[in-house]
């Protein structure tokens, strides 16, 4: 577990998050990566875990990547059967 609070903008900046709080907190409250564990409260901080969050990054570039990949092949499709 690599814990960083939610308030540390610098921190997170280190690692390439650059997402402000109110945004982490919006997350928190709609419980968007909730079954992740990306959020965690430890005493009565909100942390963020970057081990968690670096698997996310990772799963939605693949995802990204298969969309461009669906994408071009529609393209190159289209250019064949014509």
């Amino acid at each position: 577990m690599n814990l960083v609070s939610i308030y540390d903008t610098e921190t997170l900046r280190t690692h390439g998050l650059l997402v402000k709080p109110s945004t982490l907190r919006i997350w928190k409250c709609k419980g968007r990566y909730a079954e992740e564990g990306l959020f965690i409260r430890f005493g009565h901080k909100l942390m963020i875990d970057l081990d968690v969050l670096q698997k996310i990054l990772q799963r939605e570039q693949e995802k990204q990547r298969q969309i461009s990949k669906r994408m071009q092949e529609a393209k190159n499709f289209k250019r064949v059967k014509n």
